[in-house]
């Protein structure tokens, strides 16, 4: 059997007679089952039987399907070594239930058994590797064992190595019973241990010896030391002369030295890290030619920290120091990466040094050594692309009279150093970033007692009253940047050598103007758990030149990722989904990273724009073929590869990075937003959440991981902020709260909306009856308990946005009065809860519509229509918990009359009290419902109207004929006035009509 072709027809025995040979290739099964059956009365081979088994399993009836698990049942029973051909078939006819039943009770034994039986046959790797594949790692652990014990002595040295791999990769799985977790974690490290002391006794390793021969095998050995071992341990053997990351560093390999370096800084073992980053970087001194493989930027940032801990700080910055001068020494020698490596070391050293050192001398106040080594480095390097990111955390560092002096005394000498065109317009955009990242700094502000609210500081460079950031500050930048841009627009010289740099200027101007209009805009990061959309408190006009500006920008640089990202999330806030969709399809993001770019566009899409999930192809699909691919085995992808070729390391990240992508809050999203499109447009789910495959591993007490990668956004802020996409989001980004509440709202749409067949006519209808309302129930009280639990954890309300809260809060409470309701019969007295919890419903649907604005748009002011336009995620989920509440009173009510029905005598029907609030709640989400779809209604009736262009226009520039303010005046001049914007407000107008018009198209009942 090959690899990863496990379900392609098996091949029969060469003995096997061509007549059903090809039958059986051919799928004729009737014929396969008449001519096995004969051959097995002739022969009374087992193998004809199992033939005819297989056969019958691919007919159409239940019974024949079933017939090869009764086969393989049989055969785990019987304790003996079955036939692996045998086996072959049986595995392959059962297949389809592979997913359904455990293989390490059925299968997996019995290949477990017969390698046991037959343990140097060729074929038994074929049983590990099968094993391995529906990842039994009991099986699998037990025939790497068995076939080590049998070439124990034959030098082969895999099966050791594959047997301690599988034993520690057992260890740690769930398979692994807690009884017998202890016995294989001794057992792996007491392998590992004895391999290390050969390693260690041995004066000459064999490449047969079953010591730690190659670094796959030393990492191997230490990451279970870790796992398993003592810290003592675990230090006590990086000491050693064989197996510790010094002597690998000496041989080339650098894997165990980042490895220890990670551990040792989780322990904050300081000391032994100094010890060891200078050893390390000492190795390179030690040749006649002198090697930089150690001159690593993290082994200097790591020999720095630990230097400033020592408790001789002094002392040890000394060594740093002395260290680091050796290497400046020989620096001419190095290539471009490693010079760049001693520079940041430098800088990293100077700012580790005591404040004392630092002082300046009077006469030059400001002027520290930190400012020197910046102006330095910055000297040589700052038209490389990584300029800007190497120094911002260092700049950021600063003091204010360090940073005035700084960008008062040292850029502008560096400007009339360098006073060709070209550097000029690079260290202008320099300079204009990190004026950005000092308004994110709390050090350029002082406190001052102010009469005006929200001023108690004054800026230490203007000197204006202000709060973070100085949005006079952020003014002089603005109109910096942009006196820069039209000079670089306006010089043709300058524009033909664009092309030859790292990074077109014009892109960092444009990032700089941009977030500083946003800033000035209002837009900031969330302040409170039930703060409204972030943008019902921005400046309109403000923020649509920051967004226009950065548009512009891309027409310029349509190939720049960080800025489509940024322009991507800006326009799904603004809620133009359809732009934002015609920006993310050209970064053709492949399925292999789709988990970690994917939330990027596709989070809460279908709040925004459900229609762009609808009609045709989804464009969901790739996200989710993308997980259907990657975890249609239950085996880490590709781990048979990586256990072939001894790649240990590998398959333990395989492993980790399988575990997470099963519990990834990203496939957890597409599962949702997919369903929750189809629901808006009334269209039909296919199965219920819990019965999807990637929906399997699941549970409440699954802990999803959101891995959502931002590092290709565009970072101008400082440590002492968030970054740019924390206040862009529409929401708080993924976590494993909102999963949770999704998919348990998930479960709960499945119990209102199941349907029996049609064909459904149980005999004893009053049995099933009792026995469908108990089921019912026992489901609602699992939702209810896990809902309530999830709503309530103290994090719950900083992951959702404050309509979400609110929507998964009205799910939790009738999920509730469901299970109150449907409880309570005739008979029983009237349920005192349940008023108050239809109650606390009606509120929170009342909160959600209050927060809407159901006003025609074109009588608005035009905060309030750009914010109807903009915020859909509000009116969607005011329809969805309207149309919750409707449909679980409608499910109540549908119960009810059923037992109406069924029980004539009354007795089962339900309290006229629940009866009675169900038709209430009815009625006040129906009301909802209306007046909702109307907002909806107005808006499009809106839109459709004339004027709307010069309306953007006026909402983005001010009044035509007015005077404009200089911001506004910046931005006209960098995109062209008002008619360079026309085509831009066509397309946002466009996106806005596409969006509202698919809402238009949503079922409302």
């Amino acid at each position: 059997m090959s690899s990863y072709a496990r379900y392609a027809r098996p091949a029969l025995k060469s003995s096997v007679d061509v007549q059903l040979q090809t039958a059986f290739s051919d799928g004729n099964w009737n014929l396969v089952i008449r001519l096995a059956d004969k051959r097995f009365k002739v022969l009374k081979d087992p193998y004809y039987e199992a033939i005819k088994i297989c056969a019958e399993s691919q007919l159409d009836g239940t019974a024949d399907k079933c017939a090869v698990l009764v086969a393989i049942d049989e055969l785990v029973r019987q304790k003996a070594a079955p036939d692996l051909d045998t086996l072959e078939l049986y595995e392959w006819a059962s297949a389809d239930f592979l997913h359904g039943i455990d293989y390490s009770d059925a299968l997996g034994p019995l290949r477990t058994r017969w390698v046991k039986a037959n343990p140097k046959s060729p074929l038994a790797v074929q049983c590990l590797q099968s094993c391995l594949e529906y990842w039994d790692l009991v099986s699998a652990q037990q025939i790497a064992a068995a076939l080590d014990k049998t070439y124990v002595n034959s030098g082969d040295r895999r099966y050791m190595f594959w047997s301690i791999t599988l034993t520690f990769l057992l260890s740690i799985s769930p398979q692994c019973s807690e009884q017998s977790r202890n016995v294989y974690c001794m057992l792996v490290l007491k392998q590992l241990e004895r391999a290390a002391d050969i390693t260690e006794n041995s004066a000459k390793l064999e490449l047969t010896d079953r010591g730690l021969i190659t670094e796959e095998e030393i990492c191997l050995y230490y990451r279970v030391l870790l796992t398993h071992g003592t810290k003592e341990e675990f230090l006590t053997r990086i000491q050693s002369s064989r197996l510790g990351p010094l002597h690998q560093l000496k041989q080339g390999r650098k894997l165990l030295f980042w490895e220890t370096l990670t551990a040792l800084e989780n322990w904050g073992e300081w000391d032994r890290i100094f010890d060891l980053c200078h050893q390390a970087l000492s190795l390179g001194l030690e040749d006649e030619t002198p090697s930089f493989f150690t001159c690593d930027l993290r082994a200097w940032k790591a020999f720095a920290l630990a230097a400033s801990k020592a408790k001789n700080e002094e002392a040890a910055l000394g060594e740093v120091q002395n260290t680091l001068k050796k290497f400046i020494s020989i620096k001419s020698k190095a290539n471009a990466m490693y010079k760049k490596n001693i520079s940041i070391a430098l800088l990293e050293t100077t700012f580790r040094l005591p404040k004392p050192i630092l002082t300046p001398s009077p006469d030059h106040k400001g002027l520290t050594p930190r400012v020197v080594q910046i102006s330095l480095f910055l000297d040589h390097c700052f038209d490389k692309l990584s300029a800007f990111d190497d120094v911002k955390d260092y700049v950021a560092q600063l003091s204010f009279e360090e940073a005035k002096a700084f960008m008062e005394q040292v850029l502008p000498k560096m400007l009339v150093d360098k006073p060709d065109k070209l550097s000029q317009v690079i260290l202008k955009s320099l300079n204009c970033k990190l004026q950005y990242l000092l308004t994110t700094c709390p050090q350029m502000l002082s406190h001052h007692p102010s009469m005006v609210e929200g001023n108690n500081y004054q800026c230490r460079f203007c000197a204006n009253l202000s709060s973070l950031p100085c949005q006079h500050c952020l003014k002089k930048i603005i109109l910096e940047a942009s006196d820069t841009y039209m000079q670089i627009g306006a010089d043709k010289e300058l524009l033909k050598s664009i092309p030859r740099l790292d990074k077109d200027p014009r892109l960092d101007l444009a990032l700089v103007m941009g977030t500083s209009i946003l800033k000035l805009a209002g837009l900031r990061q969330r302040l409170s758990d039930v703060d409204p959309s972030p943008l019902r408190n921005v400046n309109p006009g403000l923020f649509l030149q920051a967004v226009l500006l950065l548009d512009t920008q891309l027409r310029e640089t349509p190939s720049d990722t960080g800025l489509r990202l940024l322009l991507v999330q800006l326009y799904l806030l603004l809620g133009c989904a359809t732009y934002a969709h015609q920006l993310w399809v050209p970064m053709d993001v492949k399925r292999s990273i789709l988990d970690a770019l994917g939330p990027l566009f596709f989070d809460r899409i279908t709040s925004i724009s459900p229609g762009l999930i609808q009609g045709g192809r989804s464009f969901l699909e790739p996200v989710r073929m993308s997980y259907s691919t990657s975890l249609a085995d239950n085996c880490p992808l590709r781990i048979w590869d990586a256990f072939s070729t001894g790649s240990f390391s590998s398959i333990l990240s395989l492993t980790e990075y399988d575990s997470r992508l099963r519990r990834s809050c990203t496939l957890v999203m597409t599962l949702i937003e997919e369903r929750r499109a189809i629901r808006c447009y009334g269209g039909k789910i296919d199965s219920e959440i819990d019965d999807l495959p990637l929906a399997a591993d699941i549970v409440d007490s699954t802990t999803l991981v959101n891995k959502t990668d931002y590092g290709s956004f565009p970072n101008l802020e400082s440590l002492h902020g968030l970054p740019i996409q924390d206040f862009i989001r529409l929401g708080p980004e993924l976590s494993n709260e909102r999963a949770h509440l999704s998919f348990l709202t998930e479960q709960y749409f499945d119990i209102l909306s199941y349907k029996p067949p049609k064909d459904y006519r149980p005999v004893k209808s009053n049995e099933v009856a009792i026995r469908e309302r108990n089921y019912i129930l026992e489901c609602l009280d699992r939702l209810s308990n896990s809902l309530t639990s999830f709503i309530h954890l103290p994090e719950t309300p900083s992951r959702l946005t404050s309509p979400e809260m609110t929507y998964y809060s009205v799910i939790s409470l009738l999920s509730a009065a469901l299970l109150t309701g449907i409880s309570t019969t005739k008979a029983d007295p009237a349920p005192k809860t349940l008023q108050l919890v239809t109650s606390s419903i009606k509120s929170a649907l009342a909160g959600l519509r209050a927060s809407l604005t159901v006003s025609t748009p074109s009588s608005l002011p035009m905060g309030d229509v750009f914010f109807s336009l903009s915020d859909m995620h509000t009116m969607s989920y005011a329809r969805d918990t309207a149309l919750a509440i409707k449909h679980s009173a409608a499910f109540v009510l549908a119960f009810h009359e059923k037992e109406v029905a069924r029980d004539r005598s009354g007795k089962s029907s339900l309290h006229k009290d629940v009866v009675a609030e169900m038709k209430a709640l009815e009625v006040v989400s129906t009301k909802a419902l209306g007046e909702i779809k109307k907002h909806v209604q107005s808006l499009k009736e809106a839109l459709g109207e004339g004027g709307w262009l010069d309306r953007m226009l006026e909402w983005t520039f001010g009044d035509e004929g007015e005077a404009e303010d200089e911001v506004t005046e910046a931005v006209s001049d960098v995109v062209d006035g008002r008619g360079g914007a026309e085509e831009w407000a066509g397309k946002v107008l466009e996106s806005w009509r596409e969006g509202v018009k698919g809402w238009g198209m949503a079922r409302w009942d």
